[in-house]
């Protein structure tokens, strides 16, 4: 980067941004890692590709685990294509910016601004429509807030012995049973249901419609593609989604490998803007509601959904997913949500910074979790019964915890026991080759040992394996078709789907295809 390059690149952030963040250049300077340290909080950090400044630029998470960092790359350079990719494979940038450029609208404002979003979405603090109350060692009230944490809507939670708790309790949440919730426009909820706090907040909770072109069951990936195709070929379609948009793959920190996204994308991102296009394509969503019955009256087949409604429908697609198996040991268990968790959430990760963090299970779940953790400043050991990652893990994934400093893999380890009383302060690990047995301090772990797909009430229903998950493909049918024609099964609930979230929307449309020209056939 030349001197002028510089100069354009500072002068054109101090244009933009300088109204609302301080832009700090560091170039010539002796030392702008120790700058960079010195700084009390860092957004965003941008510095060339093979430069003084670039070994700065990656260590700057040490001191800010939140910063997001730019690398700025020579425009036509392919000479540094094979450090930017490895650079962006081991989580040492977050994205990068050509230079020159005619205008920064054209290439520089784009990125800045997208990492100044993510960036704002961990730091910041978000308007809240909820505010929720609970007694101490309840756990009902956390569990309110981070169901409403995963569905996109911003909630803070306080101990009832709290001093915002008790003037919250004194006031407006007075003589109300607890968990108690206080909502943005002033209406208060006593011990609120999820159906009651989801409909309070807008969403719908119940079917609108006397008849349907297609139901589909889930939302996450497989669901939401199978709605926005649905919904957009003109179909009166509903998604009935029991806890949470986005399934599994919204729990993600940043899935990488999805098409058209060459910087990653966080789970959740990708659910909301997925479901707010099916919602404006014409598609419903009912919330907070689970399906517990399905059934074939002649030309209709029939969902019904806990509390007793039905959803009658032409098709129906299953896209359930899965949830993750349980370890099974009591004192384990027994510390759920009070440092141990099954599967993550940012709302977590966030709050594990210089923490000693236990990831359990060699899967793609458990290296996003892991890198996700790590880029929050946790010292983070990755547990796996087998004697390496690449066993079950993406390449891309490997690469990047191999290449992460804080991140420990440890081999043939299993996890048999928990120390702690009221909160995870160690755990007992057990060498699965030798039986030998080692206690180590742990601040939390989280659990990815496998899934079990949602199909419980499906059971002499419809054709499933002997994991229970669903066959489709029989003779005669189409080859996402369940033993009930007309039924259709997508995503990881499918016996022998690929667990991959392109691979799920794949699934989701050409369902939704298939029921569109069963529909358009009669």
């Amino acid at each position: 980067m030349t001197r002028a390059q510089r100069a354009a690149l500072a002068e054109a952030l101090e244009r933009r941004y300088s109204a609302d963040y301080e832009i700090v250049a560091v170039p010539g300077r002796p030392d702008p890692g120790a700058i960079l340290a010195g700084l009390d909080t860092v957004a965003v950090a941008l510095a060339p590709i093979r430069s003084e400044e670039f070994a700065a630029l990656i260590a700057v998470r040490n001191a800010h685990p939140a910063a997001r960092r730019i690398a700025v790359v020579e425009v036509g350079d392919v000479s540094v294509a094979a450090d930017l990719s490895r650079a962006l494979t081991l989580g040492e940038v977050d994205y990068y910016v050509g230079q020159p450029w005619a205008s920064p609208e054209e290439e520089l404002y784009p990125v800045v601004g997208e990492a100044l979003r993510a960036w704002s979405y961990d730091r910041q603090q978000r308007f809240a429509k909820a505010t929720v109350v609970d007694a101490p060692g309840s756990g009902r009230g956390e569990q309110l807030v981070a169901w409403l944490g995963r569905n996109g809507v911003a909630a803070r939670f306080h101990r009832s012995d709290s001093v915002e708790g008790q003037d919250l309790r004194a006031g407006p949440l007075a003589d109300l049973q607890l968990p108690s919730a206080l909502l943005w426009d002033g209406r208060r909820l006593g011990n609120p249901t999820e159906v009651e706090l989801a409909y309070a907040l807008g969403a719908r909770t119940r079917p609108e419609r006397d008849l349907y072109d297609i139901a589909i069951v889930g939302a996450g990936p497989a669901g939401l593609a199978a709605a926005v195709y649905s919904a957009s070929e003109g179909l009166h379609a509903v998604v009935v989604e029991e806890y949470a948009v986005g399934g599994q793959a919204g729990t993600s920190a940043k899935i990488r490998n999805y098409l058209g996204f060459p910087w990653g994308v966080r789970g959740a991102d990708l659910a909301a803007q997925a479901s707010r296009q099916a919602e404006q394509l014409g598609a419903e969503f009912v919330v907070a509601r689970r399906a517990v019955d399905l059934r074939v009256e002649g030309d209709e087949r029939v969902l019904t959904v806990i509390g007793g409604d039905i959803v009658r429908c032409s098709s129906i697609i299953l896209a359930g997913g899965v949830s993750y198996r349980r370890l099974g040991v009591p004192s384990v268990d027994g510390l759920i949500g009070h440092g141990v968790f099954y599967g993550a959430a940012a709302s977590e990760a966030q709050t594990m910074g210089g923490l000693r963090v236990f990831v359990l299970g060699g899967g793609n779940s458990a290296g996003q979790a892991a890198a996700q953790l790590a880029d929050a400043g946790a010292e983070v050991t990755v547990l796996i019964r087998s004697d390496s990652l690449a066993k079950s893990m993406s390449d891309y994934l490997v690469q990047q915890l191999e290449g992460t400093p804080n991140v420990t893999v440890r081999p043939r380890s299993q996890v048999t026991g928990a120390l702690g009383q009221h909160h995870l302060a160690g755990l007992v690990l057990t060498d699965v080759a030798n039986g030998s047995s080692t206690t180590a301090d742990a601040d939390a772990l989280f659990v990815f040992i496998g899934a079990r797909p949602h199909t419980e009430w499906l059971h002499r229903v419809v054709e499933l394996d002997t994991n229970g998950f669903i066959v489709t493909g029989r003779e005669g049918a189409s080859w996402l078709e369940t033993s009930i024609p007309g039924v259709y099964a997508a995503g990881d609930i499918r016996a022998g789907s690929i667990k991959r979230v392109a691979a799920a929307v794949g699934e989701g449309s050409t369902a939704a295809m298939l029921a569109l020209a069963r529909l358009t056939a009669t």
